[in-house]
This record gives structure tokens, sequence and C-alpha cells, in this order.
């Protein structure tokens, strides 16, 4: 019958998970905000205005709702939007630079069976006012550190481009039609339908060979790079080429190039990304758990011209890796749990309260039961798993232990038996 009272795609996170979840969000904001980031927030609803345009979400794919003034709201599917807008309305001035850390949950109803979940939870960063390398690689290093400052070792990131094909597919008049096909088939890195559908075109053969070789740049960023200059037909694709080198120049400085690998093939649901853009993997894991790359053009949707960098981690899928690996930080902190009976109340919270004092957890129970039987009630519950248990009792205090009730001076003196 509880099951009743669930819903498809939205789940609870246990006590231990979300533990861990604050644990890693204090660790990895310590981190940004050792880089100069400023964590913020943004409102759990939406104006749907905001996300109409936006063909990257589709409409159904929106939470949506309507307020008592008649207004269409979204549940928010995306946080680089807000997060964007709010740096418009609060910093207007375009040359200003800006760092923004946040974490928040995102909803999208995915049509595809495939993905169940509905209900995101991610951290990341933003980065406004700053067009160089070295902007590009501060963010794609903190992308890596924040897996690896999780004990994540077995990290790589795809980093790929997105101005290197559309400004060849510019360059040779595709139409939107014929650019969307294409994109597809050289995600999917399917070179016979690419050359199926290139015969249909009328193109000169050096430029469809051109485009035959597009799913194939990926890999060693040094081998990729010598072969994108070669394909490069205009001065766009050359910029685009020394850009992504300088990045990967800037990681070498910095000694995180070793993680990343090449991709131009690959695209991403969110079409405001203009240059740069990456997916971060743990190699044993299918899917990316970080997404994120250059979006110059989006804070003119909020008329302030400025350029922006940034990436979103995926959370939960950080934590279940970690789980499978041993590598979730555990709650053992101990409880100590009092037990008294009804004469002794004063005592037993006077006790309590000096050990929260001192920085322990105390926890107060009136006994209704034999001691035997509150300690059986506690051991089955895995909540007080860290637990000891204390009973103050005819003006004595007494410390379980292994069913043995020891009676001593004061708590954390277990040594001092009386």
């Amino acid at each position: 019958m509880l099951f009743n009272y669930s819903i498809d795609g939205f789940e609870n996170i246990q006590h231990q998970d979300y533990f861990a979840l604050q644990q890693i969000n204090a660790k990895l904001m310590s981190l940004y905000r050792s880089f100069g980031y400023h964590q913020i927030s943004t409102p759990t609803f939406e104006t749907y205005d905001l996300y109409v345009n936006e063909d990257s979400i589709p409409s159904d794919g929106l939470f949506k709702l309507v307020n008592h003034q008649g207004k269409v709201l979204v549940l928010k599917p995306d946080a680089t939007l807000p997060v964007t807008r709010m740096a418009a309305m609060n910093h207007p001035n375009s040359q200003e630079i800006i760092k923004f850390s946040y974490q928040t949950n995102i909803y999208r109803n995915f049509s595809s069976p495939e993905i169940i979940k509905k209900e995101i939870t991610q951290i990341g960063i933003e980065y406004f006012g700053n067009n160089s390398p070295e902007c590009d690689g501060e963010v794609i290093a903190l992308a890596i550190r924040s897996l690896l400052e999780n004990g994540i070792e077995d990290v790589h990131i795809d980093l790929g481009h997105v101005g290197f094909i559309n400004f060849l597919f510019d360059d040779l008049a595709f139409s939107c039609k014929e650019k969307a096909t294409l994109f597809k088939y050289i995600e999917n890195k399917n070179i016979g339908d690419i050359a199926s559908y290139l015969e249909k075109l009328a193109l000169p053969d050096a430029k469809k060979a051109v485009i035959l070789k597009l799913p194939l740049l990926y890999g060693e960023p040094k081998t990729v790079l010598k072969e994108m200059k070669a394909l490069c037909i205009n001065d766009k694709m050359q910029q685009v080429v020394k850009n992504i080198s300088e990045i990967y120049a800037h990681l070498e400085v910095i000694g995180l190039a070793g993680y990343v690998s090449f991709d131009l093939g690959f695209t991403n649901q969110m079409n405001y990304y203009s240059d740069i853009n990456f997916k971060g993997y743990i190699n044993s894991c299918g899917e990316p758990v970080i997404s994120g790359g250059r979006y110059n053009n989006l804070s003119e949707k909020f008329g302030i011209p400025r350029p922006a960098c940034g990436f979103a981690i995926d959370l939960l899928k950080v934590i279940d890796y970690m789980e499978q690996h041993q590598l979730l930080p555990r709650d053992d902190q101990k409880t100590d749990v009092i037990f008294y009976e009804n004469s002794q109340k004063a005592d037993a919270y006077k006790m309590a309260e000096q050990l929260r004092t001192k920085g322990s957890i105390a926890e107060v129970f009136l006994m209704t039961e034999t001691k035997e039987t509150h300690v059986t009630s506690f051991k089955e519950n895995a909540l007080y798993k860290n637990a000891v248990l204390y009973f103050l009792m005819d003006g004595k205090l007494f410390s379980e232990m292994d069913g043995t009730f020891l009676e001593i001076k004061t708590i954390g003196s277990e040594s001092e038996v009386v």
C-alpha cells in the first residue's frame, strides 16, 4: 500500500547517503571557495517564459503548473539559465568577473524509457566575464578535481568544441535538417550512414572526405589536434584548433592534462553551448557524471553580453559510485543515549546538556521497560549503531557493554568502574 504514495522518478535519500551528500557538498564548496567562487541559490520554480524558446528542453519535458495569478511556472529544469539571469540582474556591468557556485535540484520529465530519474541533485560552478583559455582550463580542472578530491581516481574528461563542425557546415551551406542529421550520425560515429547520406548531397568529393573523418576526431589530444589542423577549410576552424590547443596547454601546465581526451563529435542536449563542451566520466561507469562547457551568448538573453563557462555534477550518480567502491564518508560519531528513572530526570537532562556543550551527540529517554529490553530495542535500530547506552537509576550511573551493566562515575569514564 505504501507504493501508492510514491512517484516514479523521485526518490528518498536515506540518512547514510544524506550524511555523505552533506560531507561531499561541503568538501566541494570549500574547493570552489578556494578558487574564489561564491555560493548562491536560485528558486525551485521559474517562469515558463524562461524556457519556452529553449528547444533543448521540449515543453513536454517540463513540469508545469499555474499559480493563483494565472502565470505558468515550471520546476527548474536547468541550473545555468537561472544563474545567468541572476548574474545579469545583480551585476549589469558586463566587464565584471563573476564566479558563482551552487547546489540545487533540477526537474525534467524525460520521455526516454531508459531514463527514469526525474529529479537530479546537482552541484556546479559558473564563471562569467572571462573568455580566456585559462578560464576554460580552470573550469575543466575544477571538474576533474571535484572527483579526485573525493577519492575517485578513475576519471577522464571528453573535451570537444561545438564550433569546429558548425563552422565547417556553415561553410558548406547545409540546411538545418541536413546539419541535424549529420550531427546525429557523427555523434554515433556511424560512418556508413554518413557516407550513404552524403551520396544524396551535391558536394565535391574532397568535402565529403573531410566530413567522413569527423567521427574519427577523438582520442589522444595531440594526435587529434594534428588531424583537426589537416581538416580546416576556413579561418574559424583554425581558430577553434588554436583555442582548444591553448586550453590543453594550460591543463598541461597545471598537471591535469592526463585526465583529458578529445572528442569533437559529441553534442550536448543544452543548445546554449557556443564553444568548448565537455563531459566527465568515471571510467567504470557508462553515463557521464559531469557536463559543462562555454556559453558566450546566453547572457544576451537577459540584455548583458557576457562570456561564461561552467559545469554541473550529478551528485547522486557520484554517490552511487562511491558507495559501490567503499569511498563514501561514514557517520561514525558516537551517540550517548541516557535512560533515566523518573526521579532522575533533572540529572539526566543536565548530564546530556553538558555532553552537547563539549560537541557530543546526546539523547535522553525515560525508562519504560527493563534495562535489557531497552538495550535489545536500540541494538536492533540501525540509526543507533554508534550508540553507547547509559542508565541513570537509584542515583547511580551504569554503562552497558556487551550486555553487561557497569557502574561508572561519569560518562566517558568507563575505565573507572566503581
